[in-house]
């Protein structure tokens, strides 16, 4: 009898466990928090791509380190990276019937590749993937949409290639001079200009030379090339006349005209004292070991712009209409304006698209001739606004860049070339009608 009574209860207890276990798993009974954790969920499949990526101005160093980063970060896609270059230029790829899924080039053939059709609209593919256009430092967004009549994205841009003046320690100190400060006058640097430039033991020391296709392309006063409602040059001006004037100024100093070799002058001989620019940092590392001593400070302005650097000039990918893969061109594209990528560059002395501190502050770690260097010099200036350009505006702009040339030591006076300028381009656009 209490053999049977206890095979009973021993029973009994048995089937409360199992009645408590299922109610469990029905989610009937609170969690004890101490049940194992479910499987992460297994990243879906994707089906493998090849995108092919026509490269132009840009290293092959830095066209292998992108690649490899990308088909890391996305391990579906494969990249076929084409580099531009004689007999492969953009017209010959597309003339080819090479199916191309995006293009990567310098700030100044965004002229180019809206002539060739090779930028679409990303504003949908940012909308649906909820890319934050917030993170972008302040005038960059502005900048990419007044590329577009219709404020469209047409690009992503990879990187800022701020203007500068960059200059030699060693020639200020060889004749007394003081050194160029961060937020001078053009003014206040061709007085410096004028204190430097002279013929000393055989030698022509000059004092400054000035990126005149830089200096005119993105100029800091917002001047425009070409009406972007008439399509009439707009260059024959008193604003014109003004900054014309100020840049050629310079090259009237005794010993200080310009010459081809100028940047043989400052990063080989070291007999130049200024430069005026985009960055020179892929150049410095050979010149400090030809003894170059060397710092920057912000580019000149104009009075009452302190502060306000050149218009952006940004190397940039843009997605081509015809890809059949827009969806993963645009995550690589946004890829490459993740922090990750940004801060990777930044470590290497390139100054980022983004508004992040924390990017801005990894600048020039990782490069050991930027160690006590003003390295602010590089990233402090604001973008200055940008003008709306139009289909024409590169013929228009490489034009006016011709203007100093034909200035200094040229046949011409400013209202000359101003005009000889204007009649150029007025032929360029009628020569090439929009479609």
């Amino acid at each position: 009898m209490n053999g049977k009574k206890k095979k009973t209860k021993l029973l009994t207890v048995a089937a409360a466990l199992l009645l408590s276990v299922a109610v469990s798993a029905c989610g009937g009974a609170p969690s004890t928090g101490n049940e194992a954790a479910p499987a992460d969920p297994q990243p879906q499949k994707r089906d493998p791509v090849t995108l092919t990526f026509l490269y132009n101005g840009y290293s092959k160093e830095l066209v292998d380190e992108l690649k490899s980063k990308i088909e890391t970060k996305f391990p579906h896609i494969k990249l076929n990276v084409m580099m531009e270059a004689k007999g492969a230029t953009l017209e010959d790829v597309i003339g080819s019937g090479t199916e191309l899924d995006a293009v990567a080039r310098t700030a100044g053939g965004v002229f180019q590749a809206m002539k060739f059709q090779v930028m679409t609209d990303l504003t949908p593919y940012i909308e649906k993937s909820k890319f934050d256009l917030n993170r972008f430092a302040p005038g960059v967004l502005e900048s990419i949409k007044s590329y577009s009549p219709k404020g469209e994205i047409l690009f992503m841009p990879y990187e800022l290639n701020n203007t500068t003046l960059v200059y030699n320690k060693s020639i200020f100190d060889k004749f007394g001079v003081p050194y160029p400060k961060d937020g001078m006058t053009w003014t206040q640097i061709y007085d410096l200009t004028k204190q430097i430039s002279r013929m000393e033991g055989g030698t022509k020391y000059k004092g400054i030379k000035l990126n005149a296709l830089n200096m005119i392309y993105r100029n800091q006063l917002g001047l425009t090339f070409i009406d972007p409602k008439t399509f009439a040059p707009t260059v024959n001006t008193e604003q014109w006349k003004k900054y014309v004037e100020t840049m050629t100024s310079f090259y009237t100093i005794p010993n200080n005209e310009p010459a081809s070799d100028d940047d043989v002058n400052f990063f080989n001989r070291q007999t130049l004292a200024m430069r005026v620019g985009p960055s020179p940092l892929d150049l410095l590392p050979a010149a400090v070991e030809k003894g170059l001593d060397w710092d920057v400070v912000t580019l000149p302005h104009f009075d009452g712009m302190k502060g306000v650097g050149s218009q952006m000039n940004a190397p940039f990918f843009s997605m081509v209409p015809t890809s059949k893969h827009k969806e993963e061109v645009f995550e690589v594209l946004a890829y490459l304006v993740s922090d990750e990528i940004q801060a990777a560059n930044s470590r290497k002395g390139r100054v980022s698209v983004l508004r992040s501190e924390q990017v801005m502050a990894e600048f020039g770690k990782d490069l050991p001739i930027l160690q006590g260097k003003n390295i602010k010099a590089f990233t402090a200036e604001k973008i200055a606004k940008p003008i709306v350009s139009t289909y024409y505006d590169g013929g228009a702009r490489s034009r006016m860049s011709q203007v100093v040339d034909r200035l200094v030591g040229g046949p011409d006076d400013l209202n000359t070339a101003l005009r000889k300028a204007e009649e150029d381009i007025k032929k360029q656009i009628a020569d090439d009608p929009i479609k």
